[in-house]
This record gives structure tokens, sequence and C-alpha cells, in this order.
């Protein structure tokens, strides 16, 4: 009986331990490689390299996060169970996604190129409500695809052509833009404001709910990817 009780306790133990383990692990961001680049009440947005050769840790999402890779590389994604899954399939870029939060796990680059990435952690703060208006259409009425659709974001790849206008339309919803190439452009905001801007890629946009603007490319082709936030 005593010995019972000694491995009940001693498997208690190791399970606590565990236990408390997984509760120190720390967030996904920051982390060598990864750098914050834009942050307000509803999300955080990061900037990831995985460099062949520097070691990452395990790590915990603590968000629902999605984003898009800017450039593949090969990676290794270990569980906390010592299980592994390899990324050795190059992808076509850009690819996007919705990993939700939660999983606790490391990602570690096996070989060159280096994988490059922005990241968007989206907040567990709730959205205003969704702007709904009959004078101006909703973004993006037929100016982009639809790519992604989930519980927590919607993702539109925009792409657009050299001295192509958008005509004046409405983000319903709190929105996040990520230039994937450049090009100059220029926002013609609901009201008579109008601002020029030269997009790179890896520049951030973020559009509160409701905001309505034209925007018309003045040089380049600039391709974005662009998510609705959902509560």
């Amino acid at each position: 009986m005593k010995n019972i009780i000694a491995t009940t306790l001693c498997t208690m133990l190791v399970m606590a331990s565990a236990t408390g383990r997984a509760q120190d692990y720390p967030h996904a961001y920051p982390r060598e490689g990864a750098v914050e680049i834009f942050q307000n009440e509803r999300v955080i947005v990061w900037e990831v390299i995985w460099a062949d050769g520097v070691p990452q840790p395990y790590h915990q999402h603590r968000y629902d996060m999605t984003g898009v890779f800017l450039s593949w590389g090969p990676l290794k994604v270990t569980r906390l169970d010592d299980t592994f899954t390899l990324s050795e399939e190059p992808f076509d870029v850009p690819s996007v996604f919705l990993l939700n939060k939660g999983v606790t796990h490391k990602e570690e680059s096996i070989g060159a190129p280096d994988r490059h990435a922005i990241m968007i952690d989206m907040k567990d703060v709730a959205g205003p409500p969704a702007v709904m208006r009959t004078d101006v259409p909703a973004f993006p009425g037929d100016h982009a695809e639809e790519i992604l659709d989930t519980q927590r974001v919607k993702v539109w790849d925009l792409q657009l052509e050299p001295g192509q206008e958008l005509p004046m339309h409405v983000h319903p919803t709190d929105t996040v833009a990520i230039a994937f190439t450049g090009g100059a452009v220029r926002f013609h905001v609901e009201g008579g404001e109008v601002l020029s801007t030269t997009l790179e890629e890896k520049d951030i946009g973020f559009y509160p709910a409701g905001t309505a603007h034209a925007v018309a490319v003045v040089s380049g082709a600039p391709r974005l990817m662009v998510y609705e936030l959902k509560n």
C-alpha cells in the first residue's frame, strides 16, 4: 500500500510539475528573429524570420494568430511529446493561415532559405459592431479575391494594377492590411482629405471599422493581404 501511495504521489508531482512548466512557456513572440512592428488595442504584428542554425525555444501561442508568409524555407516543428513535423515542400507565396491559440511547440529552420513572415496576434478584445452602410459599398466589392474565411478573420488578396482606382468603399470591421509588393498610392478619405504614400513590402495599415476611402494607384502594382477581424 505504501508503494502504491508513493507511486501515486510521485505521479501527481510529475503531473503537477509538467502542468507548471506548461504554464511557464513564454508567448511565441518576441524571441530571436521576431520583432514587434505594430501594436494597438486589437492586434500585435510581428516580423518573423526563422534563420538557419538558430535554435528556438518551446512557446505557447496565447492568441489566435493569422498572417502571411513572404518567403518559404524548410522548418521542423516539434511538439511537447518530441514528435515533430517537417515542412520541406516549397509553397507559393504569399501564403496565409490561421493558428488557434493554445498551441505549444517550437519551430526551427532546417536549411536555406530562411522562412520569413508577418504574423498578426489577434488579441482577446471584442471590436466594435460591424458598420453596415447602404450609401457606400463594403470592401472589397469586385476588386479582391477571398482566400481565407474563418471564425476569427477573413482574408482578401488585393492585387492592384498601374493606374487602377478603387471607388469609395467602407471597411465594415477593424482591418489590417499588409503590403506584399509596393507602389505609390493615393487615398481619398471620406470627408475630403487626400493622403499620398509609397507602400513597401511589409508595410502595415490598420483601418478601424467604418473607415471609408477610395484608392488610386499612382505608380507600381501594389499587392496587399487584407485581414478583416471578427469578434
